[in-house]
């Protein structure tokens, strides 16, 4: 994680004596001058923490009265997040001999009187919660407690808690551990607080926690991901699941069309945006359509027009919201030159917040088929990438380098395959077969290969069900015949006849025979696209092919079968023909 935020509670933490520590206010001081966010929470009233602490001036915000009130030191501004219990329940509380202190919304006692103010507020009818701190206890409205109070200081910020390190050490931080990307225990902490969090202080008291700060500072905010943050993708054979890490890794997603390739893709979208993580899914081919329909994402470019790259993490920072970007209506080179501006955009608001927590891009080799000032933004580490692909031998060799995950379905495309075995030689397990982990990827299963310390790991599953399912089109009939001024004409075929395709069955069958120069002089003009957009009318089967046309300036071989799989997917196609493909392939290829 990229550490953005630090809150700090104050009495068995951050302060010694009723003060705070000297070297925690050094530590937190040095830290705001790098840009992060620091925040004090307590459970004290505000005014405690004023006389206790006369320059609070090391805070961005206190969060005062275990979350119900918020300051902002700068700008002496307050934010009241509940409201007080009417003065008939104070009434009661003296009527019984109840001591107690009052702040904006808190009331204050101690735990032994617990069950006389439940009673209290059963009798009162009052939507109240009692909350321990200790010795002390705290009567707040419902759902008010430190997190929700720190995350409403981080809106002003535009910060996330999943940018945010927290450390407390009683009861009424449980909640606050809990929500922070990382939850730190002191050495004095309560059971539940100390078998909450994800790491313990190495020294006693303010020490500790200052020694923690710096140690933040010394890495650059880049801090280890806990275990705790992973998503489940699936499960193996045995039932055992298969988890990927929600943070801390970029990773790559690869594999044939119609693999399940987009499926595993949205499925890590959903989860990471049900966790609170915040995407820009970047979208070349608008098939993301249905995934931006969901809840807490915006889709921009489909119903709502795209926005100028300069725009968009303004529009990810002011809003607990995910994006996609449907760049489907612009040329590749206008793509390309608007996903540049996007990433300088991003990469400088990500290292300020560390928002967007992910970018994801769909047809990664459009984009990162060189090292170049795109390519390169993959090794910053302030938020983390997923590149998704079906020619992953086009990306860039540098790129790899910065993956530490790799998501594989089905592949057939000879290049990538040998590719594919080439990866997994290098960087998987010593004892893996590359070619018998291949075999097992036959729909619906897949592979993940995850770094692991100094070692790698590769696991074999069955993808988990989404919330939203993947869009499938309704195929259509193949031998509708077209007039001869709307039939296909393959040239550079050296044919006695000219190859005329009146329809998609025929244009399928000439797909299966004509030379391979042809092909690629078809593909590299963009003709078949173009006819089954403008005279099929076809725009999704359009699309498919417009993927494969993209690539052949890279002087790709064209795969027969990639063809063919986008026709069959539209069309119904008679399977009893002979497929000659392969043996056409091989004679042309000899030398």
């Amino acid at each position: 994680m990229y550490c953005r935020a630090i809150a700090c509670d104050f009495d068995g933490t951050g302060a010694e004596n009723g003060q705070l520590a000297p070297e925690v206010s050094a530590a937190l001081g040095t830290a705001r001058c790098q840009g992060i966010a620091t925040l004090m929470v307590t459970g004290r009233v505000l005014e405690e923490i004023q006389v206790a602490c006369p320059d609070l001036s090391v805070f961005d915000a206190v969060v005062a009265e275990n979350g119900a009130l918020v300051w902002f030191p700068p700008s002496n501004h307050r934010i009241q997040l509940g409201l007080p219990p009417a003065d008939s329940f104070l009434g009661e509380l003296r009527a019984q001999n109840v001591p107690f202190h009052t702040g904006a919304v808190v009331v204050g006692t101690w735990s032994r009187y617990a069950g006389q103010v439940l009673e209290l507020i059963h009798r009162s009818g009052l939507d109240s919660q009692l909350i321990f701190n200790r010795e002390a206890l705290m009567i707040l409205p419902s759902g008010i407690n430190k997190a929700f109070g720190v995350r409403r200081a981080l809106e002003e910020f535009r910060r996330s808690e999943k940018n945010l390190v927290a450390i407390g050490d009683a009861e009424n931080d449980v909640p606050l551990l809990a929500a922070a990307e990382v939850g730190l225990a002191p050495r004095n902490s309560v059971p539940a607080v100390a078998a909450l969090a994800d790491d313990r202080l190495a020294h006693p008291g303010g020490a500790g926690v200052a020694r923690y700060v710096y140690d933040i500072l010394e890495r650059g905010g880049i801090m280890p991901t806990p275990s705790r943050h992973r998503l489940l993708l699936g499960r193996k054979a045995d039932g055992s699941p298969v988890l990927f890490p929600a943070s801390g890794s970029n990773a790559l997603i690869c594999g044939d069309p119609r693999s399940g390739k987009s499926w595993l893709a949205g499925l890590l979208a959903e989860q990471l945006i049900e966790r609170g993580y915040r995407l820009c899914i970047i979208d070349p081919e608008g098939d993301y359509v249905q995934l931006g329909r969901r809840s807490k994402i915006l889709s921009l470019g489909y119903d709502l027009s795209l926005p100028a790259p300069s725009n968009v993490p303004r529009i990810l920072s002011d809003e607990p919201l995910s994006v996609v970007l449907n760049l489907s209506a612009l040329s590749l080179g206008d793509q390309l030159a608007y996903v540049d501006r996007l990433l300088a955009a991003l990469e400088e608001t990500r290292a300020v917040t560390g928002i967007p927590h992910w970018i994801m891009i769909d047809e990664a080799h459009y984009f990162f088929h060189r090292w170049n000032t795109v390519g390169r933004r993959i090794e910053r580490r302030t938020g983390n990438f997923i590149l998704i692909t079906y020619r992953p031998s086009l990306i860039a060799p540098e790129v790899y380098s910065h993956l530490g995950a790799y998501l594989f379905t089905k592949t057939t495309i000879d290049e990538e395959r040998y590719f594919i075995t080439t990866l997994l030689q290098t960087r998987g397990p010593a004892d893996l077969s590359s070619r018998d982990a291949l075999k097992e990827l036959v729909m619906p299963r897949a592979g993940m290969l995850l770094g692991e310390g100094d070692g790698s790991r590769w696991q074999v599953f069955t993808p988990g069900k989404r919330v939203t399912n993947h869009a499938h089109h309704a195929r259509k009939y193949a031998d509708t015949r077209l007039p001869d001024d709307k039939a296909f004409r393959f040239l550079f075929t050296d044919a006695p006849a000219p190859v005329v395709a009146h329809n998609v069955m025929e244009f399928h069958d000439a797909v299966q025979t004509v030379p391979l120069g042809s092909l690629r002089h078809h593909l590299s003009a963009g003709d078949f696209s173009c006819w089954a957009a403008d005279v099929l009318g076809d725009e999704q089967l359009a699309r498919g092919l417009r993927k494969l046309e993209r690539i052949m300036p890279t002087k790709v071989t064209p795969d027969r079968k990639e063809i063919l799989a986008h026709i069959e997917d539209h069309y119904l196609i008679e399977k009893n023909r002979d497929d000659r493909s392969d043996k056409l392939d091989s004679t042309e290829n000899v030398v």
